[in-house]
């Protein structure tokens, strides 16, 4: 009998060990994974953030820079992370849009995360160079007029700027043609050069041209207008009515990550995107903070998606 109690002893010990861990985390630094190199935008915004949640922690957070095929490097490192609360990632709307074009792409964004919270999203600008219409309906109405004349700039092919100039084009019935580069600051010298028509870019990229008259601001992507400039209209109430396409940055975690430790981190985020000096540091890199619980999060993530993969569709994006 004795045997017995101390055999069922040993065994609630056991169940109540996660249980307890969970209750005690964090209890080391937790490793916050930062896909891109350091200076960029995602680096600066992560770096605010966690910055900001680590007073709600009691933990340090330890910035690791995992840069890299495009995000994917850092990206695939968390999701092979333990489940533990001591890596989470950094991830922005291209890691979960990119397993829509690229059929190998080693995880998959409704199995392989849980979802902590958004960070929050950026305006892309349309920019056009001078010369074309000043408005958005009348530069609509003008590439409208001229089928395929016009062209079109984004940092690489697949790449958000590219998607949200795909979708773009098809919510107003343009056609044009598409021109990738390495990234925007190319794209940049030849739209104020005046070889390139058009392209979507962040905001706080391009407002120095813009504000030296080098090349036009015609709309931003978000809901609202950017506190950048908010003399610019959005898409949606210039033209085209709902149009959106913002890229965002949220937090994520490996699949299974406990509920406590979810609801930890979510609420140390939440703290932090609230506080007015950190919402003025991520309007300055070009991020307007929101906030939204675990679920509605995940439920965000897949809408974009949903979106993105009509966007993909419409443009005959190939899947390689």
């Amino acid at each position: 009998m004795t045997t017995r109690r101390a055999l069922l002893a040993g065994s609630a010990a056991l169940l109540a060990a996660p249980a307890l861990a969970q209750d005690n985390w964090p209890t080391r630094p937790i490793r916050f994974v930062i896909p891109w190199p350091p200076g960029g935008a995602t680096a600066n915004i992560a770096r605010i953030v966690g910055d900001a949640m680590v007073p709600h922690l009691g933990q340090a957070l330890v910035y690791d820079h995992r840069a890299g095929a495009g995000g994917a490097i850092g990206t695939e490192n968390v999701t092979k992370s333990p489940p533990d609360g001591y890596s989470i990632l950094i991830a922005g709307a291209g890691s979960f849009y990119r397993p829509l074009i690229e059929r190998d792409t080693p995880w998959n964004p409704d199995r392989d995360f849980s979802f902590i919270g958004p960070i929050g999203d950026g305006p892309f600008a349309l920019v056009t160079r001078t010369g074309l219409p000043t408005t958005l309906r009348g530069f609509i109405d003008h590439a409208r007029a001229n089928p395929g004349a016009l062209n079109f700039a984004s940092s690489g092919q697949g790449s958000t700027s590219h998607l949200t100039a795909e979708a773009f084009n098809t919510a107003a019935g343009i056609r044009a043609t598409h021109v990738p580069y390495r990234g925007s600051a190319q794209a940049t010298t030849d739209l104020v050069a005046g070889r390139l028509d058009y392209y979507f870019d962040a905001f706080s990229t391009v407002q120095e041209n813009v504000r030296a008259g080098r090349i036009q601001a015609l709309a931003v992507t978000t809901g609202v207008r950017a506190a950048q400039a908010p003399e610019v209209p959005t898409i949606g109430e210039a033209a085209l009515p709902g149009f959106t396409a913002a890229p965002w940055w949220g937090i994520v975690g490996p699949a299974g990550l406990p509920a406590p430790v979810v609801a930890r981190l979510s609420a140390a985020l939440k703290r932090a995107t609230e506080t007015p000096q950190v919402v003025q540091q991520l309007n300055d890199n070009g991020c307007r903070a929101f906030f939204l619980e675990p679920g509605p999060f995940g439920d965000f993530v897949r809408a974009e998606n949903a979106k993105w993969t009509r966007v993909i569709e419409a443009a005959g994006l190939k899947v390689s």
